[in-house]
């Protein structure tokens, strides 16, 4: 059947989230609409507000078929390496027509544009992306002025310009490349974001999930209910979340040393004695943060950092990560779609529907699988809830659509 792919994190859903799933379903004549899902963490290096069994039947009950999990290692990873993870995902599973992703930008045309000369990288860009990177920004800045750099430089690319300085454009980007690489033939739709993603007001048209974030933490539930869709509001009231994330990643860097630090995946060019100076003079995880951060570093790649400190994602664990065949942990699914599981299966040799699939799938994934269920471990410890989920879930959403 055909399929249309979203790749997605859902912290927390909002009412955006299922407006984007109605016309990815609509524009693209979707049969099934497959969900790639963050799991515990995300790419911003930061907790899920929500497990994500309780995510992903949320995806289900408003609009998505099929809910997969994109795996932890990837998710989080940089943008290129979130989007290769979530490619390498989407080409396990059958019959993907399209990939459908928000974007600032909404043109799809100028969207696969910019990523062809990303793709490519003429030699004049890479001369202003070194320029940039040895005056000390950081890669998303000193690439995104690159770009329009470049741009400004031909009309036929000036319409270009400014593309990368919005964060859903430069994930749309990067999800094309990362197909082109994979030499995976696909089809790609986009929905124009409405709003500014920075935007904390709740009175938007559709509130941000970062704005849902930051109304959670002033406990300002009667914004939040007329920001997102009803199951998801329920799911956040019952929730509590403890102070204990910054407490466990805090403890773990004070009790390692610089050269530890620095075997971690995405560490370079000092930072890991930066870090590990700044956490032993810490008393908290975000007076780390603050202490660690430079020009070059975005906070997001400090927090990612730190996360793979916690869970011991070193380089070469992401090496070996890499190199391993694709798998698809399901984590919930319609009841009416069940014929999918076969079709999964005749795909993709290494499906986990359940905890004990684990002992079924290439040996060389046991590790990776293993973090996911570590990951959820710790967001349990973090929410303060038991919803350690081993098995996906069945959903009855014949009435919800």
């Amino acid at each position: 059947m055909k399929t249309t792919a979203i790749i997605c994190e859902y912290n927390p859903m909002t009412l955006g989230h299922v407006r984007h799933l109605e016309l990815a379903r609509a524009e693209t004549g979707a049969e099934i609409v497959l969900c790639v899902m963050s799991g515990s963490f995300t790419q911003r290096g930061e907790a899920a507000v929500l497990d994500k069994y309780v995510r992903a039947e949320a995806a289900v009950r408003l609009g998505a078929d099929i809910v997969v999990e994109l795996p932890t290692v990837y998710a989080i990873s940089p943008a290129d390496n979130f989007a290769y993870g979530a490619i390498k995902t989407i080409a396990a599973f059958p019959d993907v027509a399209y990939i459908s992703f928000g974007s600032e930008c909404g043109d799809i045309a100028l969207l696969e544009q910019a990523a062809a000369l990303l793709a490519d990288e003429p030699e004049e860009f890479r001369t202003l992306l070194r320029q940039n990177l040895d005056n000390g920004l950081s890669f998303p800045k000193a690439r995104a002025a690159a770009f329009d750099a470049y741009a400004d430089r031909s009309p036929e690319r000036a319409a270009l310009k400014g593309l990368l300085d919005q964060p859903n454009n430069v994930l749309g980007i990067a999800y094309m490349i990362a197909a082109k690489k994979a030499g995976l033939s696909i089809g790609f739709h986009t929905v124009k974001r409405i709003g500014d993603f920075h935007d904390q007001s709740l009175d938007a048209p559709y509130p941000s999930a970062s704005a849902v974030r930051a109304a959670l933490q002033r406990e300002d539930f009667d914004g939040i209910r007329k920001s997102i869709p009803a199951p998801v509001y329920e799911s956040l009231k019952a929730i509590r979340p403890a102070d204990s994330f910054g407490d466990m990643v805090l403890f773990k860097l004070k009790s390692m040393s610089g050269y530890d630090l620095e075997h971690y995946y995405d560490v370079s060019g000092g930072i890991h004695n930066r870090i590990k100076i700044a956490a032993d003079r810490s008393h908290t995880y975000e007076q780390m943060l603050e202490a660690a951060k430079t020009k070059a570093y975005t906070m997001a790649r400090l927090k990612r950092i730190c996360l793979y400190a916690l869970f011991d994602i070193t380089a070469e664990f992401y090496r070996e990560a890499a190199a391993c065949p694709a798998y698809l942990t399901v984590l919930a699914m319609r009841a009416d779609r069940k014929q999918l599981l076969s079709d999964l299966h005749a795909s993709c040799k290494n499906v986990v529907t359940r905890y004990s699939d684990v002992g079924k799938v290439d040996k060389s994934l046991r590790p990776l699988i293993k973090l996911d269920f570590t990951a959820q471990g710790t967001l349990n410890i973090i929410n303060k809830t038991n919803c350690y989920n081993k098995k996906m879930l069945f959903v009855d959403a014949s009435s919800e659509n």
